[in-house]
């Protein structure tokens, strides 16, 4: 059985795509937006799932909040979502079909973590030898995280290679108790 995000996502892409590769750009772009404002308005996703609130209701509250300000298939898109009860998966949508926009115009988003900022001259390092390792065109997401220590840690298409001191000394830790044992 296929997963909702599946499902809804590839029906969506598949329609975006076949009209154009400027439409698919706009209803991307246009999504991402939706999913921000579904995230920073939890009580949205609770109203639009409320048993007491009928789906013509909740067909009407996204009409007055979506329509005209989006391309028409994602805000018909966002109709059926709603009418299905299914409003709460639009983060879940928005990531397999950002996969699919990735693929499709051969990008990467590659998220590098490090322990402190990393110097433009590292930076552009990382995104060439990650443009050869995957094939893309990558867009890096920088993010510090002080508890890696040092190194860096790079995350792409569900692949971690996990460069941070703090790993290594993880590993050093597991490799002496197995000695002391």
């Amino acid at each position: 059985m296929a997963s909702v995000e599946k499902v809804y996502g590839d029906a969506l892409f598949a329609l975006a795509a076949e009209e154009s590769d400027d439409t698919l750009k706009e209803i991307f772009g246009q999504l991402k937006s939706v999913r921000g404002i579904f995230d920073g308005a939890p009580e949205f996703i609770k109203l639009l799932k409320a048993p007491t609130v009928s789906g013509a209701d909740k067909c009407n509250i996204i009409d007055e909040a979506f329509r005209g300000r989006i391309h028409e298939y994602l805000y018909n898109f966002l109709s059926v979502l709603v009418e299905n009860g299914r409003a709460e998966y639009i983060g879940k949508i928005t990531e397999y079909f950002t996969l699919l926009y990735n693929e499709h115009f051969g990008l990467a988003d590659v998220e590098v973590v490090s322990a402190a900022g990393l110097s433009d001259e590292t930076t552009e390092k990382i995104k060439r030898k990650m443009e050869q390792v995957t094939g893309k065109k990558v867009t890096l997401r920088l993010r510090t995280d002080p508890s890696i220590i040092g190194g860096v840690m790079i995350n792409y298409d569900g692949t971690r290679i996990d460069g941070s001191i703090r790993s290594r000394l993880e590993q050093l830790r597991g490799e002496i108790a197995g000695l002391i044992e």
